[in-house]
């Protein structure tokens, strides 16, 4: 147990190294230019659940039903035009019918004027119609509809106390390190911390990015209690009689390096979640009691739920 206190987070002193247990959570590391300075975002919380199927059926349902509406009004019969005044000038009277030429797809007052055929009263010949816009019930409808279609696809989310409280944590965390951060919001609506591009966070970054920008666990990493501290803060919490320590999901090649280096901390983790939430999960009272030991006392205004013991 000695051992173990010794490695504690209270037993050691605060560096830059301790920023790593961001990294083995939902951390990020982002180099600038040729790799001269870099910053990390994190983003907290649970990912947002997909928008429901049934929803989208619904909705595609409700279009269906106003394209329908669309076309019946479309169909319906026009009001016949109202009888216009006689020409003063007589013109010649044609042997053409204004139904013959429907198939031109023409106004009949402009048949008339091209063939010199008086349009007269009576129905509008089969295949004329009015041009779609004010006055087209179907048009309306479709203005309307598209006027009152949502510009955002997702509505906003509440906000997560839980994860409101690990923002400022770990804002907290990254200034006594002596590296000022500020909170704001990812584009899914979750809390994200971002600090500004430093030139003493670049060693970090490179040691966490390969060539192609993705995430890589650096050679000889061990976890310790400040780097479990953080990670703590960041995405641990209690999952009924279990602990789980939230890992990246989209950078799962992690998952088993992690797992390898927190069984040799002795914490005797397995992997748990799924694709959208993975995590590292201790079982046991005592193996829960020694990550306890190695994150060491919880913060004053802890959240119910988040600190292992």
């Amino acid at each position: 147990m000695g051992q173990l206190s010794f490695w504690s987070a209270d037993a050691r002193p605060r560096g830059l190294g301790d920023l790593e247990g961001l990294l083995c959570g939902p951390g990020q590391a982002e180099l600038f230019g040729r790799g001269s300075a870099a910053r990390l975002v994190i983003v907290l919380g649970p990912p947002p659940q997909p928008e429901d199927d049934a929803g989208e059926d619904a909705d595609a349902r409700d279009d269906a039903e106003d394209d329908a509406e669309d076309d019946a009004e479309d169909d319906a019969e026009v009001p016949d035009a109202p009888a216009e005044p006689a020409f003063e000038d007589p013109v010649p009277d044609l042997d053409v019918d204004l139904e013959d030429l429907a198939f031109l797809d023409l106004d009949p007052d402009e048949l008339a004027a091209r063939f010199g055929v008086r349009a007269g009263p009576g129905p509008r010949p089969t295949g004329v119609s009015l041009p779609r816009g004010c006055g087209d019930p179907g048009f309306e409808r479709q203005q309307s509809r598209i006027a009152r279609t949502p510009v955002c696809d997702r509505p906003p989310q509440a906000e997560d106390p839980v994860a409101r409280w690990r923002a400022r944590a770990v804002c907290c965390a990254l200034e006594a390190r002596g590296v000022p951060a500020e909170v704001g919001h990812a584009g899914d609506g979750r809390p994200e911390v971002r600090t500004a591009f430093r030139t003493d966070l670049a060693d970090l970054a490179r040691g966490w990015t390969t060539d192609r920008g993705t995430k890589v666990l650096p050679p000889g990493f061990e976890l310790d209690g400040p780097r479990l501290r953080l990670w703590v803060l960041a995405a641990g919490g209690r999952d009924g009689r279990a602990y789980s320590l939230g890992l990246d999901p989209v950078a799962r090649c992690l998952d088993e390096l992690l797992l390898t280096a927190s069984r040799r901390a002795g914490l005797g983790a397995t992997l748990a979640g799924d694709g959208r939430s993975p995590a590292l999960r201790i079982v046991g009272a005592r193996r829960q009691g020694r990550l306890g030991e190695l994150v060491g006392r919880p913060p004053r205004d802890l959240v119910e739920g988040i600190w292992p013991v």
